[in-house]
Formats: structure tokens, C-alpha cells, sequence
């Protein structure tokens, strides 16, 4: 049987390419991203025509085939080619055996029944239809039995058969069977790794050039972890150093490459390129002569001239239509001019590698830290020297290391901590490249201890060039601070038109900060006070004080054992409108009496409108006495007519119950007539009142 299997292997009629496997294309280049992903360069050397295999694993094809870059400046791109998700699938729906039949010559051999076959043994040659190949047990000796499998021929002249197991060679005389089994190897082959997949690039040219493949895939985002040396009180600068912890999760060793990191947050995203998907397409009924089926009439939507009259129009609108979109598409090919498109996604082109990624020409301050540069969206970090990391893994290196300004503070934050600040750091970029985010473990520089010695754990923001941010790393319980809250509101100009009073009303809000530094220690205090709305700072000097989105932040310095108060005043100036006819009797007398800046002939009408609003109030009262008598009565007159449903026969009681009716009757018109009067009051009291603040104007 391996015979047999070798003999199959052997296909001919194809002709090899010259190719290079992956592993003879090393990685230059890396840019790592704190996105989660991570630009990969391969380079290598072609001449003439090249194929270059390229293993792949599985869940990155999708990203490959979005982003791969194929850069050959002497050649092109013939294409580029890759199994289907699911080759093997796909390859065996097209042959007439499966791949568990390929696993054994007598399947193999039976789903090619019919197939003319050449064989050779020791008796000679034989060619012939197979007709079937069947399981043959052999005893031996007791106990022990092989099994044999005997080929059944038809030929020329008759039936003939043999052992498979004795053959010297059996051959398909057919190409076309022999390229369907060699076609099937070879895809066994291609996709012997579940989890990978061979991609080939397939490059035409003549000389001998260099080529470039660069890709983007997922990985293992890049961490920061910062240390910073806290100065001495007094001083303004401080040392600032950056590490990057990079990882190698890849399956292959990182040799002598050119690693660059990349801050920011742009966008990305998957899509399921490798995927094969099929347009549903609509099924229509086969025609069969004899059915009718009429179509239902659903009304007009235009008449005959209109339909024609947008038929005439069509071409032109489509002609507009397409002009734009030409203009459009000129703009963008002249962008991508120099690109040539190749399969799968990739890009051929004429310029050199590193002149699609800009480089760095910054110099950090040191020989063996980044080199960085400020991008439009993102942060760039170089490294001069060329780096190796084993596949798996970590490796930490400085992307930053300088003295940058910085000054001791104390941040008193009040939600945070009542009564004490915490020990902070004021520190500014003022390099030209910004600072991704990341922890940050300080340490403080004190000559008392001849050394730098840890103080605490914070979190660095993203800081852009030019920006500051407060680090807080421990609470500053040597120094404390008392708050105290006071509102006031005050009302100023008064205006009064068409019966509506608006005021001028000031709202102060004023806090005292007592700040008690240490007896021996002096502090610089920043005290961070809520912003409130349309409210403005009045105290201190707002040229003085930094605003956040959410607080004013209010700098002091503090001697030591010093308690200093720190006033703050927030004003707010707004108008509020009163309706005068709605309001009560004893706010308009403080109108008459005493509030507001008024003159005396405006005082003086405050108070008769006032006297009428008591009269009015007064004539309410007395009409909701009379409804309340009118409830009254009525209730009992219920009471009443129900006593009477109750006697049948005429009686004193029921003459008792009609006379008390008729007199609550005549009760009911009294207080009817009485509530008239009062409305009659009122309506007068009320036209004069409407006119008095009519006439009211100031």
C-alpha cells in the first residue's frame, strides 16, 4: 500500500514558481499601538518572477486581508491568493470521493469505479477498468490472519485480478483523475494547521529588488509606567522618566527590528473579509402553460404623459449624477495614483517603504530613549537602537527620561477630603511631544535622607504639549483647612409695567477657607472651589485663579505654622418677574412700607392696591361661608327626602318633614341671593383693583 500512495503522489503537469517561505522573510520593522494592534514589515530579496508563502494564522486573515501593503518598487503585484476559509470543504464538493476515502487506496480506488488503471506486478502489465477492489482475509497459521485486498480489471480479454499489496505500480491513465487525487494532496497539505493559513504573494519583475510586505493585525497593546523624582519645596523642576512594557505574543522571535510605539485612540474595527457570503436572490414560479394568473389591479399612479415626460428626464439626471461622481472619483484616483491595487486587498507601491510612515526627527535626551514626535491624532515614540525579544516574552524600555517643571502643592479637594489636601505635584509638558496615560510611582528628593525615596501611587492623565495636570499621590494630613458656607440674596432696581414687577435680584455665595499649614513646613495650597452655574468670581482676582470645567482652582502660599483665611465670592445678577395680581395682601404693604427703593406716590398706590386686595379676600371669605351654609342644607335636604320615602301613609311626620323642605327652600334662595350680592362686591373690587395696577408704572 505505501507504494501505491507514493505512485498517486506523483501528478505531473505543473510547473513550480521560484518561492520564499516565511521564514526567510524576517520582520524589520514593528509599530506597536496602545489601540490593540500592531503594524508588522517583512523584508526580503526577489529576482524575476517570485511567489512569497506567507503563513497566516486563521483569526488574523480577516485583518491581513484589510490591511496588507505589498511595496515593490522595480516590480508588480500579480496577485495575491489564499485558501478559502473552508478549502477542504470546497475541494472535495467538486471530487467524486471524500476525504475519509482518500485515506485508503482500496476507498480511493472504489469511488473510481469504471476509471482505466495501469498496473505492474511480478506476472507483468495490465491495463483496465477498475470494476471494485474487496477485503480479502488470509490464514497463516493458527490464530493469525492478514488481510489482503483484491483488484478486480476489466481489459481486453476478460476480467483480471491482483493483490494491491503486490504490486510494483498502479497509475490512473487518465490526467484528469490523476490532477482531481493531486489537487486534493495538495490541499491536504496547504491546510495541514487548523488554525493557519498560507497566504501567497505573487510578484512579476526581472531584476533582483527588494520587497517589502506590511500588515496591520491585533496585539498585545503597549502599557506605560512612569516614575517621577518630586523636588525639594522651593524648587520648580524634576525629574520624569517613562518606561513602555512592550510584549511578544507572536509565534516567532523578534530579531534585530526597528520597534516604534504609537499613542492614541484611533479608529478601528474587524470585518469578516474571509467570510464568503451569497446575494438572496428572489425565486420565480416555473411557467407552466394553462395557468393564468392576472395580476390584481392596484389604481394609477400618473398619467401616460408624465410617465414619459420622467423618461425623458431620466438620462439627464443620470448623466448629472454620474458627472459627479466621475469629478469625485478623478479627485481620488489622483490622490492614489502612485498605488497599484492587488488581489486580496493589497497595495503595490512605486515608492519607497519608509516614505509611507513618516519618521521622527526629534532627539530625546538620551542615546538609548525614544525619539518622539507629535502626530496629528496620536503620539510617536522611536527607538534608536534596534531591539530582539523571544517570542512570549515582556520587555520594558524608556521612551522618556528628562527634568521637566514641576512644583510641590497641596490640593485641597473637599468632596475628596473635608478637612485635609493631599500632597500633589503641579507638572507641565513642555516638551514637544505629549505624554500617553499611565501609572505613575513617585518618589521625593530630600537632601535629609540623601536620596529619592517613595512616596505614594498616581495616575497620569494624557498631557498634550504645552498642558498642565495635579498628580495627588497621599494625603497632606500635616496641614488643615476649615470651610465655611454663607448665601445672601438682595434685591436691587424694581420696574413695574402692565401689572408685572421685575426685580433685580443679587445672589452672593461666599466661602471661607482657614488654611493651617504645619509649624515647621510652609505650604502652597490649591484649593479647588465648585463652579455654580451662571455665577462669577468676584473674590479673589479671577486673573489669579485657573478654571477647570468644574472648579475654580485658587492658589496660596502659606508660611509656616501660618493660619490664613481665603475668602472666595461668587455673584450671580438676574431678573425675577412677580404678576401684582397675584400677590397677597401683606407682600404688597412691604412694598407700600418699606421694600424696595420706591417713591412715595408709588408707595402710596402699592398700599391701595393692597386695601382692595384685603377687601377682595375678605368678600372670598364671606362667599365661601355662604357655599359652605348651601352644602349644609343641601345634605340635610337629602337626608330629608329619604325619611319621606320611607312613609306610605299620610301622617304628621311627613307634613313635618315637607314644611322643614319648604323652609330650607327659602334658606337656599336667601343664601342664593346673599352669594349674588357678595359677586356683585367682588366684580367692583376687582375692576378697581385691575385698574390701580393698570395705572401702576415706575
Amino acid at each position: 500500500m505505501k507504494i501505491i500512495i507514493l505512485l498517486i503522489l506523483i501528478v505531473s503537469g505543473f510547473s513550480l514558481v521560484p518561492s520564499a517561505q516565511a521564514n526567510d522573510i524576517p520582520i524589520d520593522r514593528i509599530i506597536l499601538s496602545t489601540s490593540g494592534l500592531a503594524q508588522f514589515e517583512h523584508r526580503t530579496q526577489v529576482t524575476g518572477n517570485a511567489s512569497l508563502e506567507f503563513p497566516v494564522r486563521l483569526n488574523q486573515v480577516d485583518d491581513i486581508l484589510k490591511s496588507l501593503v505589498v511595496f515593490d518598487t522595480q516590480g508588480r503585484v500579480g496577485g495575491v491568493t489564499l485558501p478559502g476559509k473552508q478549502p477542504l470543504d470546497q475541494i472535495f464538493k467538486d471530487l467524486p470521493f471524500d476525504r475519509n476515502q482518500l485515506t485508503s487506496a482500496m476507498t480511493l480506488l472504489n469511488a473510481y469505479q469504471g476509471a482505466v488503471v495501469t498496473v505492474k506486478d511480478a506476472n507483468g502489465t495490465a491495463t483496465g477498468k477498475i470494476i471494485q477492489v474487496v477485503p480479502e482475509v488470509t490464514t497463516l497459521k493458527a490464530d493469525q490472519t492478514i488481510t489482503r485486498h483484491r483488484l478486480s480489471l476489466m481489459t481486453d480479454t476478460g476480467v483480471k485480478q491482483a493483490i494491491l499489496e503486490d504490486l510494483q505500480s498502479l497509475q490512473f491513465v487518465d490526467a484528469k483523475v490523476r490532477n482531481e487525487v493531486g489537487r486534493a494532496l495538495d490541499a491536504i497539505r496547504e491546510n495541514s494547521a487548523a488554525g493557519r493559513r498560507i497566504l501567497t504573494v505573487n510578484l512579476l519583475g526581472s531584476a533582483t529588488r527588494p520587497v517589502t510586505l506590511s500588515y496591520v493585525v491585533a496585539a498585545p497593546l503597549w502599557k506605560t509606567a512612569y516614575r517621577m523624582v518630586v523636588p525639594e519645596a522651593g524648587k520648580t523642576t524634576g525629574f520624569l522618566q517613562g518606561w513602555a512594557v512592550v510584549e511578544n505574543m507572536t509565534a516567532g522571535d523578534w530579531s534585530n527590528v526597528d520597534l516604534s510605539l504609537v499613542s492614541g485612540n484611533p479608529v478601528t474595527f474587524r470585518q469578516a473579509l474571509y467570510q464568503s457570503y451569497y446575494v438572496e436572490r428572489p425565486e420565480i414560479p416555473v411557467q407552466v402553460f394553462g395557468l393564468v394568473l392576472p395580476h390584481i389591479d392596484e389604481g394609477t399612479i400618473a398619467s401616460a404623459e408624465e410617465m414619459q415626460a420622467e423618461r425623458d428626464e431620466a438620462p439627464v439626471r443620470r448623466a448629472r449624477q454620474s458627472g459627479a461622481l466621475m469629478n469625485f472619483g478623478a479627485a481620488k484616483s489622483a490622490v492614489a495614483a502612485p498605488m497599484a491595487m492587488g488581489m486580496g486587498g493589497a497595495m503595490a507601491s512605486n515608492a519607497p517603504a519608509n516614505e509611507i510612515v513618516s519618521g521622527v526627527d526629534s532627539v530625546a535626551a538620551m542615546a538609548n530613549v525614544a525619539q518622539s514626535a507629535e502626530a496629528a491624532t496620536q503620539v510617536l515614540f522611536h527607538f534608536p537602537d534596534r531591539l530582539s525579544l523571544k517570542s512570549g516574552q515582556s520587555m520594558m524600555l524608556p521612551f522618556v527620561s528628562r527634568m521637566v517643571p514641576m512644583e510641590r502643592v497641596s490640593l485641597y479637594q473637599p468632596d475628596t477630603n473635608p478637612k485635609h489636601p493631599f500632597a500633589a505635584v503641579d507638572i507641565k509638558n513642555d516638551g514637544e511631544s505629549g505624554l500617553p496615560p499611565g501609572v505613575l510611582t513617585l518618589y521625593e528628593d530630600s537632601r535629609l535622607l540623601k536620596g529619592a525615596d517613595f512616596s505614594g501611587d498616581a495616575q497620569l492623565p494624557t498631557l498634550a504639549p504645552g498642558e498642565k495636570r495635579l498628580i495627588s499621590y497621599a494625603l497632606d494630613s500635616k496641614t488643615t483647612i476649615d470651610r465655611h458656607d454663607k448665601s445672601t440674596m438682595t434685591e436691587g432696581q424694581m420696574t413695574a409695567s402692565r401689572g408685572v414687577i421685575k426685580v433685580s435680584v443679587k445672589s452672593i455665595a461666599e466661602t471661607t477657607y482657614t488654611v493651617k499649614a504645619p509649624a515647621k513646613e510652609a505650604r502652597v495650597v490649591v484649593i479647588e472651589h465648585p463652579r455654580m452655574g451662571d455665577y462669577r468670581l468676584v473674590e479673589p482676582d479671577p486673573k489669579t485663579v485657573e478654571v477647570t470645567d468644574t472648579h475654580f482652582r485658587i492658589k496660596t502660599a502659606v508660611k509656616a505654622g501660618e493660619v490664613r483665611p481665603v475668602r472666595v465670592v461668587l455673584e450671580n445678577q438676574l431678573w425675577q418677574s412677580y404678576g401684582i395680581n397675584g400677590m397677597p395682601a401683606d407682600q404688597l404693604m412691604a412694598y407700600a412700607t418699606g421694600r424696595g427703593n420706591l417713591e412715595p406716590a408709588v408707595r402710596k398706590s402699592f398700599e391701595s392696591i393692597a386695601a382692595l386686595r384685603r377687601a377682595l379676600d375678605q368678600i372670598d371669605q364671606k362667599i365661601a361661608a355662604v357655599e359652605e351654609q348651601r352644602r349644609a342644607l343641601f345634605q340635610d335636604q337629602e337626608r330629608v327626602r329619604e325619611n319621606l320615602k320611607s312613609l306610605t301613609v299620610k301622617s304628621d311626620v311627613q307634613q313635618k318633614y315637607l314644611d322643614k323642605l319648604n323652609t330650607q327652600e327659602d334658606q337656599v334662595a336667601r343664601l342664593d341671593k346673599e352669594k349674588q350680592e357678595l359677586s356683585e362686591q367682588r366684580r367692583a373690587k376687582q375692576a378697581d383693583m385691575q385698574d390701580k395696577i393698570a395705572d401702576l408704572e415706575f
